[in-house]
């Protein structure tokens, strides 16, 4: 009798946990339309309202049922929202339906299904349809067989042309391992969350369709590393594709190996033209569009978190492409435009932004040393000034300021005040600084 009570008080707790659960689930439904192109345009604002960001910690329930109209592109961001949902402690439940709808065959097609498995095995991949594949990006593995997929679609085409493609690619591809680094817990660690590439393949009509996409920083707080604050998402985009524009500082610069440090995205969407293709760049609320005629760009409603581009080519297999030509042209217009604007901005300058080196909370003494002695004063060496923006910074003690400005100001003397600027501080962080400076000069 005892074992039959304790057997069904178990049923009974584990019922009540059921409806508590359910309770509490976050049921939310796809479009009837959830793809980016609707009427022969590009309308990305229908897809992005769909995600709810703020969603943690509690169980989601995403109903495939009501979508009628969809396509990969969209669907494979959706693949990163699943991730990162399940990486902010939510158990996400992807309801397909009867599975005869185009949405779920899609997702399946996919590899959608293999979300979950990609999070926690770094060596899983999606096991999506031949002309369709959908690529976790995490590492110099993935990023090679992204581009050996590339390769295949185009195999007997013009070879210079194929190179063509593969170096836009690789571009969008550096940019989101460097990045587009997100995180989030899994199985209780910790993990790195990947990006995604996805193709589609329209063999007949000879076009290719691919997006990169992460849940990263995103293109306007990346900059931020090295430039004043933006203004919008939108202002970031037309300063990411002009040449001499890296956001990286005080990390290994995934251009410096190429020799073509600051101007990938340049040269990326400059190429995208002369193949008459067109590129999308969606950050924050920002979208540009790269077409062959102009780049336009505007702010739209919703937000994505990170950075995707999605890039549509026909790809012509009669149509010489000479890269080399290309890039040699583009190389030569970019150093004309980074001499032009070098003579136009201070030189002898060095900004550093302390809330996107440090956060709002500046107070790890350890990095500022290492900020001091791998940027600060080898800058005052070379006989620049530096301008400190403390920004947002909610914090910043006398240890960390120390460590930070102590040996530039004892190696400038009274000329720290002249060779070292600073703006936008509390008045706790400006006292402070006053008597780091005062006590070493």
């Amino acid at each position: 009798m005892s074992g039959d009570w304790k057997g069904q008080l178990y049923v009974v707790r584990r019922k009540i946990k059921q409806e508590n659960e359910r309770a509490r689930t976050v049921k939310v439904d796809l479009p009837g339309s959830f793809t980016f192109k609707r009427q022969g345009f590009y309308d990305f604002e229908p897809v992005l309202k769909f995600f709810d960001w703020s969603l943690a910690n509690v169980p989601v329930r995403i109903n495939f049922q009501p979508c009628s109209s969809v396509n990969y592109q969209a669907l494979s961001l959706l693949v990163l929202y699943v991730m990162h949902l399940r990486g902010r402690g939510c158990r996400v439940n992807v309801d397909l339906g009867d599975e005869t709808s185009n949405a779920a065959k899609m997702w399946k097609q996919m590899g959608g299904l293999g979300a979950f498995v990609v999070m926690r095995d770094e060596s899983a991949t999606f096991n999506g349809h031949p002309f369709k594949p959908l690529f976790a990006i995490r590492n110099s593995f993935d990023f090679k067989a992204g581009l050996e997929k590339a390769d295949e679609y185009c195999s007997g085409f013009n070879i210079s042309y194929v190179d063509t493609l593969r170096h836009i690619l690789s571009e969008l591809l550096y940019n989101t391992l460097e990045h587009g680094v997100s995180y989030g817990v899994v199985d209780n660690v910790e993990r790195r969350l990947p990006s995604i590439l996805q193709f589609t393949w329209y063999e007949t009509r000879h076009e290719m369709h691919f997006i990169v996409g992460d849940c990263g920083v995103g293109i306007k707080r990346h900059l931020e590393q090295t430039y004043p604050q933006f203004d919008s998402h939108e202002d970031a985009l037309l300063k990411a594709v002009q040449p001499g524009v890296s956001g990286t500082f005080g990390i290994t610069d995934p251009y410096k190996a190429k020799n073509n440090q600051g101007v990938g995205l340049f040269i990326s969407s400059n190429i995208v033209r002369k193949l008459r293709a067109d590129m999308h760049i969606v950050s924050g609320d920002g979208v540009m569009h790269v077409s062959p005629g102009d780049v336009t760009t505007k702010t739209i409603g919703c937000q994505w978190p990170g950075t995707f581009v999605l890039v549509s080519v026909k790809v012509e297999p009669s149509v010489a492409v000479e890269l080399d030509s290309i890039m040699s042209e583009l190389r030569e217009k970019a150093q004309a435009e980074i001499d032009r604007k070098g003579s136009l901005q201070r030189a002898d300058e060095l900004y550093i932004s302390i809330n996107n080196l440090f956060g709002p909370r500046a107070e790890d003494k350890e990095s500022a040393v290492k900020a001091r002695d791998r940027h600060i004063m080898p800058a005052l060496a070379a006989g620049k000034s530096i301008l400190f923006d403390f920004a947002d910074v909610r914090a910043a003690p006398h240890s960390f300021l120390g460590a930070l400005l102590a040996t530039p100001a004892q190696t400038l003397g009274a000329s720290a005040y002249k060779r070292l600027r600073f703006k936008n501080c509390s008045m706790t962080i400006r006292e402070t600084i006053d008597i780091v400076l005062d006590d070493n000069t």
